[in-house]
């Protein structure tokens, strides 16, 4: 009981986790190139508290990145401000707002950090709270996040940096076999299947599910992916992992995939596949080989953590 009641503060941690998550993030298109150079400051305090045995993150905080850019050989820099970093932006589900400012250079420089680098923040800090939790929560009487009830994604997650996707029409494929792994929990019969029609083309699409620089503005965390067959993936901050079986972008994608909550070894294999209408590209998920009597929760976590993810991008229609 001596943590029952309990606060920790975690505010250079906090630094340290902005440094190491967000320094770094780049994007580039056409001649412009832009990159977070420094984390210049973080105004406020960052705590964990336990009270009466729940976790509760306290953070009111601002923000201030370094960025610097160019666009042929013109230079520029400036700064990403982020006045209202809290607890209670991420409690009312709004996104982290940042303001761009420019000392010098061409305009497009700064237009390519609200464009690309911005969003990129945003899905990164959104996976903050997680990770506090996560890595101090045991400090405060609590074996995990999920004894919390501050919780993280519960039966669909991922999380971390990879690989650029590879271009359309390249086939890729591994000689491990699409066979889920039961080790002594037995799997399913039945297949589940959920679907999403989306605004986009499938390229597109492809990218947003391959890309490690995108996938986070959707799962809200970064993301460990590549499409190299055999290659571990880690989505919602590690609440997702497998391996790559086979891609051939932009139609398909064949994973090894478990959730954390599986009893341990436990894999079923989920393929995703990529077709293109006239206006829209269809996202068909079919997962085979999940443990007897989790049919109906893991369908509610692919809708839940994939497509409804997916969807609040562009629009689409569920399946």
């Amino acid at each position: 009981m001596s943590t029952w009641n309990k606060t920790k503060g975690c505010t250079p941690w906090a630094r340290e986790w902005l440094t190491s998550t967000c320094v770094g993030t780049s994007a580039s298109k056409d001649d412009v190139d832009v990159r977070v150079d420094a984390l210049n400051s973080l105004d406020g305090d960052v705590e964990l508290g336990n009270r009466k045995g729940k976790l509760i993150t306290i953070f009111d905080t601002s923000v201030t990145f370094a960025w610097t850019g160019t666009k042929g050989e013109e230079k520029a820099d400036g700064l990403l401000v982020c006045d209202e970093f809290s607890h209670e932006v991420h409690d009312e589900k709004r996104d982290y707002e940042f303001n761009v400012t420019q000392s010098g250079g061409p305009s497009a420089v700064k237009e390519l950090v609200k464009t690309e680098l911005v969003p990129q923040l945003i899905a990164q800090l959104a996976g903050f709270r997680n990770a506090l939790i996560e890595k101090h929560a045991k400090d405060l009487g609590h074996d995990d996040a999920t004894a919390s009830g501050a919780a993280t994604p519960t039966s669909t997650s991922s999380s971390a940096p990879a690989a650029a996707p590879p271009s359309s029409g390249a086939t890729k494929s591994a000689s491990t076999t699409a066979s889920a792994t039961t080790s002594t929990t037995k799997a399913s019969a039945s297949d589940v299947r959920v679907s999403l029609d989306l605004p986009m083309a499938q390229d597109d699409l492809w990218d947003l599910l391959t890309n490690p620089a995108r996938i986070p503005m959707w799962t809200r965390s970064r993301a460990e992916f590549s499409t190299e067959p055999g290659s571990s993936f880690s989505l919602f901050n590690g609440n997702v992992t497998g391996t790559v079986v086979s891609a051939e972008a932009p139609k398909s994608l064949v994973q090894k995939w478990r959730v954390q909550q599986w009893p341990s070894g436990h894999l079923g294999v989920l393929k995703m596949s990529l077709s293109q209408s006239h206006d829209s590209s269809k996202l068909e998920l079919v997962l085979s080989g999940a443990p007897v009597g989790e049919e109906e929760t893991i369908e509610k976590g692919l809708r839940m953590y994939y497509l409804t993810s997916l969807q609040g991008l562009s629009g689409g229609v569920l399946g």
